[in-house]
């Protein structure tokens, strides 16, 4: 066996990594043509609705009532 403080450091390198993993995977999803692609969230003030529209500039139809609405700022 292992002393306990080689387990911590095995087990924190793995987090580590994971986590390092994961952020290298969505900077490079979301550059160049990957966030353009993915739909803007939008919400109908007249209708409640909540949908996705491509990302243009100005407003989108809302599909259920046709009300034009521009995109969600977070």
């Amino acid at each position: 066996m292992f002393p306990l403080s080689t387990g911590i450091a095995i087990v924190a390198g793995l987090g580590l990594g994971v986590i390092g993993g994961l952020w290298a995977f969505y900077e490079r999803r979301d550059r160049g043509e990957g966030a353009a692609a993915r739909p803007a969230a939008r919400h109908c003030v007249r209708c409640d609705a909540v949908y996705g529209a491509p990302r243009t500039e100005g407003s989108a139809p809302c599909p259920r009532c046709g009300h034009a609405n521009p995109a969600l700022r977070f």
